[in-house]
C-alpha cells in the first residue's frame, strides 16, 4: 500500500480517535480527510492505498451529513475498515448502512467494527469509554485488519442490519447560550460542521443542527449546553437501553 486515508466524520472527535488507533497498525504515509468540512470536488483514491472510515451512530443510522459527504469519495477497489461508533446504547444498522455508503462509491470493504463510547449528550451511559479494556481490542482488531491487507485478501465481512434501513429515532435538542459568559468569539460558529450558528455564536438555527455537540465541547467559555432537565428525561426513558457495559463488535 501507498499511503492510509483517515476519512472522518467526527464532530467531536471520538470516531477519528479511534479511527487513529485503528491506523497505528498500518506502516505507511497516513492522511486525514475530515468530513467536518465540505470537501472541494470529489476526492478519488487509489487501488494501492487504503482508506479507514469513522463516523459516529445518531439514532441507529450513518449521520445524514456524512452520507452526503461520503459521496464525494471514490475509491477503485480500494481497500476500507469501517467504524462506527455508538454511545453505549445499540448501533443498529449503522455499520451496514457504512459499508453501503462506500462501497457504492467503488471501495471493498474487508473489516469493520462497532465500539462502544460515551455518549455525547447523556454522559453517564459509557462514561470513559473507550477504555483500556476497549482500546486492547481495538489493537487486536487492527493487527489482524493490517495483517489481512498485507495478505493481500480482500473478503467482505458480513454486517448485521435492515435494508431498508430504520427510520432515524434520535432526539432533537435546543443548544443553549449562556449570554453572560460568552464572548462571541465565533469559534463554534467556524467550526459547526453545518453552519448551524450564527457568526457571533448566540443564534442556533435549530432546523440545521444535527445536535452532534461539536459547539458545547469546544466552547472556550463552556457558554453552551443543552437543557439539563431534557437531559434528565431522555435518561430516564433510555436508562433500560443503555445501562450496563455495551459490547464492542468486530467484524474481519
Amino acid at each position: 500500500m501507498n499511503q492510509l486515508y483517515n476519512v472522518s466524520f467526527s464532530p467531536t472527535a471520538t470516531s477519528l480517535k479511534v479511527a487513529e488507533q485503528i491506523a497505528k497498525a498500518f506502516d505507511c504515509a497516513k492522511a486525514t480527510i475530515d468530513l467536518c468540512q465540505k470537501t472541494a470536488g470529489d476526492i478519488r483514491i487509489k487501488q494501492e492505498d487504503i482508506c479507514i472510515f469513522s463516523v459516529p451512530c445518531y439514532g441507529g443510522r450513518v449521520p445524514q451529513t456524512a452520507v452526503e459527504r461520503l459521496s464525494h469519495i471514490h475509491g477503485a477497489k480500494t481497500p476500507a475498515i469501517l467504524c462506527v461508533t455508538f454511545g453505549n446504547r445499540a448501533y443498529e444498522d449503522a455499520l451496514l448502512e457504512l459499508a453501503d455508503c462506500v462501497e457504492d462509491n467503488g471501495f471493498q470493504v474487508i473489516a469493520g467494527c462497532a465500539v462502544a463510547t460515551e455518549h455525547n449528550i447523556m454522559h453517564i451511559f459509557g462514561q470513559g469509554r473507550p477504555d483500556a479494556l476497549d482500546k486492547e481490542e481495538i489493537q487486536r482488531f487492527s493487527i489482524a485488519a493490517a495483517q489481512k491487507v498485507k495478505d493481500g485478501r480482500r473478503d467482505r465481512p458480513s454486517f448485521p442490519g435492515n435494508r431498508p434501513y430504520k427510520e432515524s429515532h434520535g432526539a432533537k435538542m435546543p443548544i443553549l447560550v449562556d449570554e453572560k459568559t460568552c464572548v462571541s468569539c465565533g469559534l463554534c460558529a467556524q467550526k459547526c460542521p453545518v453552519k448551524a450558528i450564527s457568526g457571533d455564536g448566540r443564534q442556533v438555527d435549530e432546523e440545521i443542527c444535527i445536535n452532534c455537540m461539536r459547539c458545547i465541547q469546544i466552547c472556550p467559555k463552556k457558554s453552551r449546553s443543552v437543557p439539563e432537565g431534557l437531559v434528565a428525561a431522555l435518561i430516564e426513558k433510555l436508562s433500560a437501553a443503555c445501562q450496563g457495559r455495551k459490547s464492542n463488535e468486530f467484524y474481519q
